[in-house]
């Protein structure tokens, strides 16, 4: 009788440990992660309604390797007069924006949640009268050992969209790529890769690399001269001299001469 309890008490831990297990994995590889920001802050609506440009809440993302975030002395700079009341009887509070009816009373935010953008702007007004920073949530991650200068990929001509996908549309912008070495290095890849032709134009010799230094081309916007010309050394003359035991390189794209070594993207 004693064993038969045992048993039963076994069998129950076991499932326990077992749906625990499924639980647990579900959240962390299948359920798309689903951040809860202090304040819902829309980018559809800000963003796709308004149309305010993303380089206005984004000051630094052709400055400097981080984007940027507003202050909430910034968001206060509108909202101090944009407060986001409405009648909820008023039927002229509700608006369309691509097909979708909008009622600032009763907005379904992500999907997720009905929201009153009066009361998710007081929530703002809160942070500002008290005086404290709003602690956003991070949903783009990048690896402790890696990092993302978005100065140069801004500055080359990519749109935001090309990582963040159509934040106009949605209020959550979520990745739509995962940010691993392989899809760095085939984007780098592409993007260059279209530029070869007029580069053989102007460097008969690229026809001739082999593969291997092609592709170091096209990851780094660089090439040696040594490479291309086997005379150049000579024709620097004197200058050559002076630059002894340094690699001399040919700039293959000037917006992607950054790429030019490890340290660039990796700690």
């Amino acid at each position: 009788m004693r064993k038969l309890k045992l048993s039963k008490k076994l069998i129950i831990v076991t499932i326990s440990a077992l749906l625990s297990t499924l639980l647990i994995s579900y959240f962390a590889f299948f359920k798309e992660y689903e951040p809860h920001q202090p304040v819902a802050f829309s980018h559809k609506i800000h963003s796709g309604v308004n149309k305010i440009p993303c380089t206005y809440c984004h000051a630094y993302v052709a400055k400097s390797s981080q984007p940027g975030i507003p202050s909430v002395m910034e968001c206060m700079g509108c909202h101090k007069y944009v407060d986001g009341k409405h009648d909820p009887k008023d039927p002229k509070r509700i608006y369309k924006y691509n097909d979708e009816s909008i009622d600032p009373t009763n907005y379904l935010y992500d999907g997720r949640k009905r929201i009153s953008f009066e009361k998710e702007i007081k929530k703002l007004t809160g942070f500002w009268e008290r005086k404290e920073s709003i602690v956003w949530v991070n949903y783009h991650y990048v690896p402790e050992h890696a990092k993302f200068p978005h100065k140069p990929h801004i500055r080359y001509g990519l749109e935001c969209k090309t990582c963040h996908g159509d934040v106009e549309n949605v209020d959550i912008p979520k990745p739509i790529v995962k940010m691993q070495m392989g899809w760095c290095i085939s984007c780098h890849e592409e993007k260059l890769g279209k530029k070869f032709e007029e580069l053989e134009e102007a460097h008969k010799n690229i026809s001739k690399l082999s593969d291997h230094d092609k592709r170091i081309m096209s990851h780094t916007g660089r090439i040696q001269s040594k490479l291309l010309y086997k005379d150049f050394d000579r024709k620097l003359g004197d200058q050559h001299k002076l630059n002894t035991g340094k690699e001399k390189l040919i700039n293959i794209n000037k917006e992607v001469a950054w790429l030019k070594d490890c340290s660039t993207c990796h700690y």
